[in-house]
């Protein structure tokens, strides 16, 4: 469950979790055959934690007011559907699913999040 009381506060989290999330996988040349195959316990310790990246990410996209989801382009229906299978049926989620959500949805997640922040006069951290 969601701990932040707002949507700024949400914002904030979920550009904070994309941002890190995508240095860090630069940093240990995370690959998408790395990903999909784990070739050691290393590199599928490494999967599951960006599966738990985009499960925060959705968690947190999905308790958007309705406003901040119509205004600024988020799918809370698409966000609802991958935190739904991460969160209810782990052990089979289709991890090429979630690797396009981290290569495709993530850079639009942080531009929806920077159009907000324009439009309110505000500056992520």
């Amino acid at each position: 469950m969601s701990a932040k009381s707002s949507d700024l506060a949400r914002l904030q989290e979920i550009y904070d979790v994309i941002t890190q999330t995508k240095r860090q996988m630069r940093a240990l040349g995370i690959t998408r055959e790395r990903f999909l195959d784990p070739g050691d316990d290393q590199d599928d310790l490494v999967a599951e934690g960006i599966m738990n990246r985009v499960f925060r990410v959705t968690e947190e996209a999905g308790r958007l007011s309705e406003e901040v989801v119509e205004r600024y382009g988020f799918d809370r229906h698409g966000v609802l559907g991958v935190r739904n299978r991460l969160a209810h049926a782990y052990g089979d989620v289709d991890r090429e699913i979630i690797w396009l959500v981290v290569e495709n949805d993530f850079d639009a997640l942080l531009r929806s999040c920077q159009r907000y922040c324009d439009d309110n006069g505000l500056e992520l951290e």
